[in-house]
């Protein structure tokens, strides 16, 4: 329990206890939508076209993007924080929503954790951020949306450095859903959680940490909740929205997308977090309304601008002034036609404990936004057919879709042109058995030859506990090339036996 001298110090907070209540104009909450009606609440984050998002942690008083680690809370010292200012300029641009660095990588926390030391409440400021963030933005009509990163390098969720590879044990991944419970259940509606720090992690992946797990959790607490995942595809995989971060590489939502997708930029080139030349080097009002909202709105791609606070606790006047003046010069486009229907991923994917192809099942992968080759790819043996299976420790029952994400590098790095598709599976058999001996054939077919993730439904729920993925021709006639195999539950988790 580390809420020691918290609770009097937040009550008299300033601007807390006076925050003042909603104005008659302010937008209503987000409307409770049926729970697993994806598409409706895709089709809600779309139309907000435009949010703020907000680095502001402990990189902000260190002028570091990735803090080190075991950092003096008492060094996180803003003397005049306002989330209500951060509002007011949010609203003033229209922004319809907005996303708070609630815990980056090196895992200080906002809001008053019972579960680590290392947080707001042993800091000089004694105030719960996140509360003060979510009862400013809900007063001005702004959806106030959090960011979590699942790598934390002070509490022991991966590494600390960049050279060691400690396991994740049960406890860690305990520690996780911990923590997102009590983001979760503390503070009211959350409608888009965006998580971080793992599937494009050198260390240890999506798996180490197994996203069905987490992914089932936040679901049970906020089923209205999109998750977006930082895993750095261009294409849905274990995520209900696209993220594209244009700071890498300049890469850009392309013409004619369909998917729902959100595009994160800075405000200033000098980073995510705030840097002393922050005010100096902001985007023109001209390069954040042609030159992102405009056409980014018409690819259903939702412009996520990051506005850093400075280590005062407030955004910098060139800031306010840079959104007043967007506010002003845009207007949305209403006459955009809605959101088509999107493609199915598997909402409760099941983590394998092993694999006889490791890299298809390590959930690592970043590589389509940034171009970056830090994806894991598993070349099979030849001449086909050729098969990875999966062992997921147990029998499940109720296994009714399996999953295949192609590599996802293009021949020029960042572009969205020209993906690169040899070894691409294009014809599959699924295979399933309980004792790993005999299997039987469940499913079988064509896929087309491109990067998008492939969804296999399966005539009638199975029960398995091994999974093999058979490949039968691929494209240039050679091995078989996979990013990830996945497999589980479509509507409803499957369940162990």
């Amino acid at each position: 329990m580390y809420r020691r001298g918290f609770l009097a110090a937040s009550a008299l907070a300033a601007g807390a206890a006076a925050l003042p209540p909603p104005s008659a104009h302010a937008a209503a909450p987000p409307p409770a939508l049926a729970p697993g009606n994806r598409h409706a609440l895709q089709k809600r984050f779309v139309d907000w076209r435009f949010g703020m998002f907000l680095h502001f942690n402990m990189g902000t008083f260190h002028d570091a993007e990735w803090v080190e680690p075991d950092r003096d809370p008492a060094s996180f010292a803003p003397t005049d924080l306002d989330c209500g200012q951060w509002a007011d300029a949010a609203r003033a641009a229209g922004m319809r929503f907005a996303v708070l660095t609630a815990k980056h990588h090196d895992g200080f926390c906002l809001w008053p954790s019972r579960h680590t030391p290392y947080t707001v409440a042993d800091s000089p400021v004694k105030r719960d951020i996140v509360r003060e963030y979510m009862r400013a933005f809900r007063a001005r009509g702004v959806t106030p949306c959090l960011y979590f990163s699942i790598w934390d390098r002070t509490n022991g969720v991966g590494p600390k450095g960049f050279d060691d590879r400690p396991p994740i044990t049960r406890d860690r991944i305990e520690f996780v859903k911990a923590q997102l419970t009590e983001l979760l259940t503390g503070y009211g509606p959350v409608p888009l959680l965006i998580l971080d720090g793992w599937a494009w992690h050198w260390a240890f992946g999506h798996q180490s940490v197994p996203f069905g797990e987490i992914r089932a959790h936040i679901a049970a607490l906020q089923p209205d909740c999109l998750v977006l995942d930082l895993n750095g595809l261009t294409v849905p995989w274990h995520s209900d929205l696209l993220f594209i971060e244009e700071t890498k590489g300049g890469v850009f939502c392309p013409p004619g997308n369909t998917l729902a997708a959100s595009q994160g930029q800075t405000v200033s080139p000098a980073g995510w977090f705030w840097h002393p030349s922050t005010p100096a080097t902001l985007l023109s009002t001209e390069q954040i309304v042609d030159g992102h909202l405009t056409p980014l709105e018409q690819r259903y791609c939702t412009f996520i601008l990051n506005c850093p606070p400075n280590p005062r606790g407030l955004l910098d006047d060139e800031v306010v002034t840079r959104l007043r003046e967007v506010g002003r010069a845009w207007r949305p486009d209403r006459t955009r036609p809605p959101l088509p229907a999107q493609p199915d991923v598997l909402r409760h994917p099941l983590t394998p404990v092993a694999s006889d192809a490791p890299a298809a099942v390590d959930g690592h992968s970043d590589y389509g936004w940034n171009g970056q080759a830090d994806q894991t790819l598993w070349t099979s043996g030849t001449p086909l057919p050729q098969a990875a299976t999966l062992d997921l420790g147990r029998v499940f029952t109720g296994i009714d879709a399996v999953g295949y994400l192609p590599r996802q590098d293009t021949r020029t790095p960042g572009s969205f042109e020209e993906f690169v598709t040899t070894g691409n599976i294009t014809g599959y058999r699924v295979l399933t058995s309980v004792d790993g001996r005999r299997f039987r054939p469940v499913a079988e077919g064509r896929w087309a030859a491109d990067h998008a993730y492939k969804l296999v439904r399966l005539r009638r729920p199975v029960t398995a506990r091994h999974v093999r993925l058979e490949a039968r021709a691929t494209v240039g006639g050679g091995p078989a090339v996979v990013s990830e195999i996945d497999c589980g539950g479509l509507n409803r988790r499957p369940r162990p036996l």
